[in-house]
């Protein structure tokens, strides 16, 4: 009898990347990104927040390796912009949120 091998090896972590542009298409650096997973009554779960880099981007790696879907939320000064990211293991995500 020889040994069985298992082709199955678990799904790793997703990411998801958000661009974020201000109504003249640049991108942003030093904006705060907040993903929240939507809740009851409109209050979400507040899954990660941080800052978009100089390039104007956030990048973020849900752990377990399950499928979310997030809200967007981001603000630079007295602007704002929402947005929607769905985040499936094995996956690299992109979304792009513009700021008003």
């Amino acid at each position: 009898l020889g040994a069985s091998y298992s082709c199955y090896s678990p799904p790793g972590f997703g990411t998801g990347k958000i661009t974020v542009v201000d109504e003249f298409d640049f991108r942003v650096p030093s904006a705060t990104v907040m993903l929240s997973q939507p809740g009851q009554l409109g209050t979400g779960y507040i899954i990660n927040e941080g800052l978009t880099n100089i390039s104007g981007e956030y990048s973020y790696t849900h752990e377990p390796a399950l499928e979310v879907i997030l809200d967007i939320s981001v603000t630079e000064g007295t602007r704002s912009g929402e947005g929607i990211i769905r985040i499936k293991p094995d996956e690299t995500s992109t979304e792009t949120v513009t700021i008003y």
